[in-house]
């Protein structure tokens, strides 16, 4: 019976007593988000960002991917189905390799649209054939099915996206931890319109498909400008951890994002280091170990950049008092 089926199927079978759990490594969004997912993100999981537009989803997925670049040597496949990504964006994500090796685009062209049929093809291409990469899909709401880009306004007889997705869903579920591929989707919020004074006011246009499979997901539910003066540099993010892998699900973090740097990681570490104690606040005024005192959280952020031993010193104690490991 065993050798039938292994002449069948090939090499499926093992004995129990020697499966062993391979440990899969776990790639950083940002170090305050990092602590609210128990780590980061596994490699090999259906990573979801979802929230209002213009928010910050877009710069997170690539302040990610950035960081599977530079930490995990990761290749980087990006879906930019809304069409709106620019050199500048790309540019303006420090430490993201733009190197044709290290990452390429996946966009329709001028006679050439690509339906969600095409797009998530594609994906799903990378996750059988380009194990340990990560993949983005920016957006699952953008995705338009092949027949409502090819028939009539006025047709109604259309293939669902949600039904592509949810075929998408099954076909890589499987693959994803074995191949340890990384899929990153974005989606929307859109207005429910079917509530009818029930349920709730905004849905995540790509639909419920996704929700099933997902393995970590993140709602951002707004964000406001981070200022410097009269000046705004950035914006900070509120979200909540709908799903983890790793971590418990349910908790609120802030992330700050400045422009032309992507997630800012030493503003970040400079809010760890007020709230864990590790740096004595008093007013407006902070004071290091060494007992050197600097004024505002945003003159201890430019202090971290200007000290990339200290910065990545100060993150280490602040993940080693969580119980959990640094990147940098």
């Amino acid at each position: 019976m065993n050798k039938d089926i292994i002449k069948e199927y090939g090499n499926v079978l093992h004995d129990a007593s020697s499966i062993t759990e391979r440990p899969l490594e776990v790639i950083s969004v940002g170090p305050k988000l990092d602590i609210a997912l128990g780590g980061g993100v596994p490699e090999g999981s259906l990573f979801i960002m979802t929230g209002p537009e213009k928010v910050g989803k877009t710069v997170t997925a690539l302040s990610f991917c950035a960081n599977a670049q530079q930490h995990h040597q990761r290749e980087v496949y990006y879906a930019n189905i809304e069409g709106r990504l620019r050199k500048r964006d790309l540019e303006g994500i420090s430490g993201l390799i733009l190197d044709p090796e290290k990452m390429q685009i996946i966009s329709s062209t001028e006679g050439n649209i690509l339906s969600a049929e095409k797009y998530l093809s594609i994906i799903d291409n990378i996750v059988h054939t380009k194990p340990g990469s990560v993949a983005v899909v920016d957006s699952f709401s953008a995705l338009s099915s092949e027949s409502e880009l090819t028939g009539d306004l006025e047709d109604v007889q259309v293939m669902s996206v949600q039904k592509i997705l949810a075929k998408f869903c099954r076909r890589i579920s499987n693959a994803l931890p074995i191949n340890r591929v990384t899929v990153v989707g974005v989606t929307h919020l859109m207005a429910n319109v079917q509530r009818f004074g029930r349920g709730k006011s905004k849905i995540e246009k790509s639909g419920s498909a996704l929700k099933y499979q997902v393995d970590v997901k993140l709602h951002a539910t707004h964000s406001v400008p981070l200022m410097q003066g009269d000046t705004q540099i950035g914006q900070t993010i509120h979200w909540q951890i709908a799903t983890s892998a790793i971590g418990p699900p349910g908790q609120k973090v802030e992330s700050h994002i400045r422009y032309g740097r992507g997630i800012w990681k030493e503003m970040e570490v400079a809010d760890l280091l007020i709230d864990f104690g590790l740096i004595l606040k008093s007013g407006a005024w902070l004071k290091l170990p060494n007992g050197e005192k600097i004024q505002g959280k945003a003159n201890l952020a430019k202090y971290l950049e200007d000290n990339p031993k200290e910065y990545s010193d100060f993150k280490s104690q602040v993940f080693q008092m969580v119980g959990m490991e640094s990147e940098d």
